[in-house]
């Protein structure tokens, strides 16, 4: 996780089409349980996002990945006729990730900076 201080919001923390889906994604899981496929995500992303970064389902899918390494989304396998896929779903609240994104990185200061953060 990077934290870029000449933003606001999640966009100190990631790219704007990964702030869309993040938005998009809390949004669909105020009230229960929902999960995206990637062409779910692909479709919302084409729709509402810059064409000129999401060309392709495949980043779409390295995206989503992405957010999953990066412990804000986790994912389901799922078969049907032809295989398997995946379906994606927030971690966390966006609220919980809030508290989660302070948490690691006062954490961090705290282990960089010992001597000033006693004060």
């Amino acid at each position: 996780m990077k934290f870029d201080t000449s933003r606001k919001g999640l966009h100190t923390l990631f790219r704007p089409h990964k702030v869309a889906l993040l938005e998009h994604l809390w949004d669909l899981n105020k009230d229960v349980k929902t999960v995206i496929t990637s062409i779910q995500a692909f479709d919302f992303l084409w729709q509402t996002g810059d064409r000129n970064l999401i060309k392709s389902r495949a980043t779409v899918i390295l995206v989503l990945n992405e957010l999953v390494e990066e412990e804000v989304l986790s994912y389901e396998e799922r078969t049907k006729k032809g295989g398997h896929y995946k379906v994606y779903f927030p971690k966390m609240k966006r609220e919980e990730f809030v508290n989660h994104v302070i948490k690691t990185i006062t954490r961090k200061l705290r282990e960089t900076f010992p001597s000033v953060m006693k004060l």
